[in-house]
């Protein structure tokens, strides 16, 4: 724990950097992101940076609240955080479409987050 209180603007910064770029990546415009090409995998995408996303998350919250955080809290917010994309591609004249199988993806890469959080708080015995 004293680690995370130490690097916790490092950590949050990192959070927020994560955050930009899952929704920049996730609403620009599909014409122009076409361009780019940097995923050719986009399940695997959505998979590894919404694990990511939850598992500064749950960093984050741990260092806010100087203890072990509610990793249930952290999944249902991850979760919440990839249905609101996916609304949002809809909503949004970005020529962007939801998809069941990227939500999926979202929540399967959370869930694999909770499960290394679960077993690193574990072993700290911070709770």
């Amino acid at each position: 724990m004293d680690v995370l209180l130490k690097y916790r603007n490092s950590i949050f910064l990192l959070f927020l950097g994560v955050t930009l770029s899952i929704l920049v990546g996730t609403l620009y415009p599909a014409e122009k992101l076409s361009q780019i090409n940097i995923w050719d995998y986009d399940k695997l995408a959505h998979f590894a940076l919404f694990a990511i996303w939850t598992f500064l998350f749950g960093l984050v919250s741990a260092a806010k609240n100087k203890k072990r955080p509610n990793l249930w809290l952290v999944f249902w917010l991850s979760l919440f955080f990839g249905l609101a994309v996916e609304i949002l591609q809809f909503i949004l004249p970005t020529n962007r479409s939801p998809e069941l199988y990227d939500f999926i993806a979202d929540a399967l890469g959370s869930g694999a987050a909770i499960i290394l959080l679960n077993q690193i708080f574990k072993n700290k015995n911070t709770a």
